[in-house]
């Protein structure tokens, strides 16, 4: 199979991810629950992730803390439901990911929060300008690094800028760019960090996180056992725990751990291929006059439609062929709205660690003969 749809899902595993998992199935145990030394050796497994993540976006130690999750999108409805309270004025961009909208756009339902969506401009970006006049008066700010539709990326920077002027609680949802875009938590002031364990970071699905600020106090989404407080009937207040309620997936966190350092250490090599591989396919796209929605190539996002073909039609084509993309909506409606292409959606091809130029070449071919009515 030629894959090209790692924005999904990377396809690409280390071996060290491998072997976390297998040897947790081997070893299992409920870290921090009891004292033999399989669930010792669970809880510092966990704990070790927990601080190589926190050294990796330069989060400091005791300022801040990582709540694991089974998916970004868990990470992300425990930051906007954890902190968010009635009467508060929130901002967000027309090319975030469901996971913040959908929970946004229920609480603006709900009469709790006032809710202001920031549109592209001209160029087909979220202008640093624009979003900083939203945050004006607003309390908090969820918006997506980077567009898992186009690839297009927000001036962190710039919002960092924004947020310490106008006093804005900031979270910001790193699922498409983490870890080829830096984040830097302590130096920018971000309050919160959300992303995957099962894209950019090479990790197993079922893991997530949530880097947070621990002054702001968030409120758990799950109430349960913690390991801690054990003699009490009420949820315990220090995080992380507080915030973790139930069994962690001990060996999946392991294998993230794993991924997540060689993601790192591989992220200036990945990034360089991965950005020359969207900008040649971007090239032969132009060649067959297909409609290139994306500008930026260098997360490796890539997303277009060919001329008078439905996303759907092309994405299924190329899946008789062996090549996996996706097609359709991405969860992201406002950004297809945006594109004006809500209603057929747009076919997307993210590229991974693992893909050549052979796979690019033999993807366009297949797309020419899509195009001229071949399957």
């Amino acid at each position: 199979m030629i894959y090209l749809d790692n924005a999904a899902t990377s396809f690409f595993k280390p071996k060290g991810v491998q072997e976390a998992l297998v040897y947790d199935l081997a070893h299992s145990a409920n870290g921090g629950r009891s004292g033999h030394r399989y669930a010792l050796d669970a809880a510092m497994k966990i704990e070790d992730c927990r601080r190589f993540l926190l050294s990796a976006f330069r989060a400091p130690e005791g300022d801040y803390a990582v709540a694991f999750t089974k998916n970004c999108t868990e990470a992300l409805n425990l930051g906007i439901f954890g902190f968010l309270r009635e009467g508060m004025r929130v901002v967000t961009t027309a090319y975030d990911h469901n996971s913040v909208l959908r929970p946004l756009f229920e609480l603006e339902k709900r009469g709790k929060i006032e809710l202001m969506v920031v549109e592209p401009d001209e160029n087909g970006v979220i202008s640093p300008a624009h979003l900083d006049t939203a945050m004006d008066g607003a309390h908090f700010c969820a918006v997506s690094a980077a567009s898992n539709v186009t690839g297009a990326r927000i001036d962190l920077t710039a919002l960092a800028a924004s947020a310490k002027k106008h006093g804005t609680v900031t979270l910001v949802d790193g699922a498409q760019a983490v870890p080829a875009v830096s984040v830097d938590m302590g130096k920018l002031g971000f309050d919160m960090l959300a992303f995957p364990g099962h894209k950019g970071l090479h990790g197993p699905q079922g893991t997530g996180a949530l880097v947070f600020r621990t002054d702001l106090k968030l409120q758990p989404l799950l109430m349960g056992g913690t390991g801690t407080a054990s003699d009490s009937t009420f949820q315990p207040t220090e995080p992380p725990e507080a915030l973790e309620a139930g069994t962690l997936f001990a060996g999946g966190i392991a294998a993230l751990h794993a991924g997540a350092k060689w993601s790192f250490a591989n992220r200036e090599r990945n990034r360089t291929a991965t950005k020359r591989l969207a900008e040649e396919l971007i090239a032969y796209l132009n060649g067959l006059e297909a409609e290139v929605y994306t500008r930026d190539p260098t997360l490796g996002v890539v997303s277009f439609n060919l001329k008078g073909k439905d996303s759907a039609f092309v994405a299924n084509a190329l899946a008789d062929k062996d090549i996996a993309v996706r097609g359709g909506l991405h969860c992201a409606p406002l950004a297809h709205k945006a594109l004006g292409t809500l209603g057929r959606g747009a076919v997307r091809a993210s590229i991974g660690a693992d893909n050549t130029e052979k796979d690019i070449y033999l993807f366009v071919a297949a797309l020419e003969q899509i195009s001229v009515g071949r399957r």
